[in-house]
């Protein structure tokens, strides 16, 4: 009986078979999502506190992680400990808008990993061991930034002009640190800005609150107790009507203070 021609010549057979251990298969969006978050669980040393994040469920039901459509939007590691740095790999959560990594103990420099997480609108990395100056091109951070918490750490020296091209930002928080240089009056051009916090920073150089702050039509919030202001308050300064708190406390440097 005849045999039925092969479809492979042998050598061309040979070379698929040799082929296959190096052909990938692509994985799934909560595939990937789950790899890049367990990936961040290495380089952070495997805590405990993550025993959740596993290979057998699904990430969106891991308590840290926010969703939004199955997506990840959002990571809370508040208060978990952390010594190691904050891995690049984070930002491959192309869609995380929200990201809490306040007190723990992270260390070293402004963390400029984080301009590539591009959608990012709300960060907070209050009480942790942060030192140095906040970059001068902190306005790489994403466009949409609405919060931004550094307070509670050791930065220093001057605040960046730069802070004031961040167009959506509410809510700006820079309390609690060894800030030895000056604020600028960019701080102005945030037309957005509702919580303006640069209390406890008495290594401020002295300095006057600048009349551009006078643009800050939606400010509720302003919390400027000892940050070595001097002289007069601007005559265009004022607050929104629905202003919850304003302490400008230093009453033997600045007259006539606005109602502590």
């Amino acid at each position: 009986m005849p045999k039925l021609p092969s479809p492979f010549s042998p050598p061309l057979l040979y070379f698929f078979l040799t082929l296959m251990p190096f052909l990938v298969i692509p994985q799934s969006p909560t595939d990937q999502t789950r790899t890049t978050l367990l990936t961040i669980k290495l380089q952070w040393g495997n805590p405990s506190q993550l025993s959740s994040w596993n290979t057998s469920s699904p990430p969106c039901s891991w308590p840290e992680i926010t969703c939004t459509s199955d997506t990840v939007t959002g990571l809370n590691l508040t208060n978990y400990n952390i010594t190691e740095s904050i891995p690049p790999s984070i930002c491959d959560l192309k869609n995380l808008t929200m990201l809490d990594l306040s007190y723990n103990c992270f260390l070293g420099y402004f963390p400029t990993i984080l301009y590539n997480c591009s959608n990012l609108q709300y960060l907070d990395l209050s009480q942790n061991y942060f030192v140095g100056p906040i970059p001068s091109n902190v306005d790489r951070l994403s466009s949409s930034l609405r919060y931004i918490d550094v307070g509670a750490n050791s930065f220093s020296g001057d605040i960046p002009r730069a802070i004031g091209r961040l167009p959506e930002l509410r809510f700006l928080k820079l309390y609690m640190n060894q800030f030895n240089g000056s604020f600028p009056a960019e701080i102005g051009n945030l037309s957005n800005l509702e919580d303006l916090s640069m209390a406890y920073n008495p290594l401020f150089t002295p300095a006057k609150i600048p009349p551009e702050f006078g643009k800050l039509k939606k400010l509720t919030f302003l919390w400027i107790t000892k940050a070595n202001l001097i002289g007069e308050i601007p005559g265009n300064f004022s607050v929104s009507p629905e202003a919850e708190t304003v302490k400008l406390v230093q009453k033997s440097q600045i007259k006539a203070p606005i109602n502590e």
